[in-house]
């Protein structure tokens, strides 16, 4: 009897998890595929959105279609930190028979070392790998790597799924985008019902914007949205800040939201205004009191000295979001998921000689912030 281990957090499961368990029955001709949902995965510890309830239910309403395919709550029901290890032990013991397969991503089997007992799992379960669209893995290399740390290999299953995530599912409910694409029907129907992964005030500013600027705002909450757990920043915050950071874009100093608003300043470049602008509104029309918040809001588009971890990222996901096309955004790009600090030097430093061709006016905030990161990169 053979049997495919599948375990993940599945906050929430989609539409790739399932393709994931269809391609592990057929290639790897398993009689039965398990999908375990994790109680606390050693990986995102605190970073869960959706209960263990909720998420044991939706993986029971995304796969109850699927024959052989059942849903176990043993980890949830075993409590503590999820470790794989402990888990294929009780499906070992269960299956005492079985060759027993476990399932894995291609961006967990690189950190598959770092597991606690990787030995122990790899004595009692094969490790299959799955590829995803848009990720760069050299399995042939990885391979060699497998083989001189564990003596034995992987198995990759012959299915490349599509660039879907968790993440991206959160930030596109948030802003209230079609989830069909993504989600079972039922899966759409219990998040609604339960209102999960809201994030507060996010829908409700899309009225504010112009279409492109609605799609270029979704696509700052997707890259910051992306990096968050990798900064340890709370994913609700980072989405709210980055849908709400354009919110007054489009809107006239007259209008009746921005009753009350004073400029910090005089001389204020049009383009900069807007942060200014949309800080006030978030605060006094939209109700948000998170001064993090607020302040990705407000220093959005100028940067200034000292900012915050939250704060680099809306600046710099408004600047290198995928919509955008200068030379070396790449480069840029590249540093964003290494160093926020080293990104703010470069990206401040390209934004300056950019303005300096004529371009736009500098605004001395920004001049200062470059001036900080520069000072702060020879420390």
């Amino acid at each position: 009897m053979k049997i495919a281990l599948f375990g993940g957090t599945f906050d929430p499961v989609h539409s790739e998890h399932i393709n994931i368990v269809k391609a592990a029955k057929e290639k790897l001709q398993a009689d039965k595929v398990i999908v375990i949902p994790a109680f606390i995965p050693p990986h995102k510890q605190g970073k869960l959105l959706a209960s263990a309830e909720d998420r044991l239910n939706m993986a029971k309403l995304a796969f109850a279609g699927i024959r052989g395919c059942e849903v176990s709550p043993y980890e949830i029901n075993a409590g503590g930190t999820s470790y794989t290890c402990r888990t294929v032990a009780h499906f070992k013991q269960k299956y005492a028979d079985a060759q027993l397969y476990w399932l894995v991503g291609a961006d967990m089997l690189k950190d598959f070392y770092t597991w606690r007992e990787p030995e122990e799992i790899l004595s009692m379960a094969e490790l299959v790998a799955c590829g995803r669209e848009g990720e760069h893995v050299r399995f042939k290399k990885e391979q060699l790597h497998f083989f001189a740390k564990f003596h034995k290999g992987f198995r990759v299953l012959e299915y490349t799924g599509r660039n879907v995530s968790s993440t991206k599912i959160r930030v596109l409910n948030a802003f209230g985008e079609d989830l069909r694409p993504y989600l079972a029907e039922d899966v759409i129907a219990y998040i609604q019902a339960k209102g999960l992964y809201r994030v507060e005030c996010v829908k409700e500013a899309m009225r504010y914007l112009k279409p492109v600027r609605r799609k270029h705002t979704v696509r700052v909450a997707l890259m910051a949205a992306g990096a968050a757990a990798a900064y340890k920043l709370d994913e609700h915050a980072v989405i709210q800040a980055a849908g709400l950071h354009d919110a007054a874009k489009n809107m006239e100093l007259t209008a009746a939201e921005l009753f009350g608003f004073k400029a910090p300043e005089a001389d204020i470049p049009m383009p900069v205004m807007h942060q200014y602008t949309g800080a006030y509104l978030a605060e006094h029309v939209f109700g948000v009191t998170d001064t993090d918040v607020l302040n990705a809001i407000r220093y959005h588009t100028s940067g200034r000295p000292g900012m915050s971890t939250l704060e680099k990222l809306i600046f710099l996901s408004d600047m290198l979001e995928e919509g955008r096309d200068f030379p070396h955004i790449e480069r840029l790009r590249a540093w964003f998921h290494r160093d926020l600090d080293e990104c703010m030097y470069r990206s401040l430093k390209y934004e300056l000689k950019y303005l300096k061709k004529g371009k736009g006016a500098i605004y001395p905030l920004t001049f200062r912030a470059y001036e900080y990161y520069k000072e702060l990169r020879k420390k």
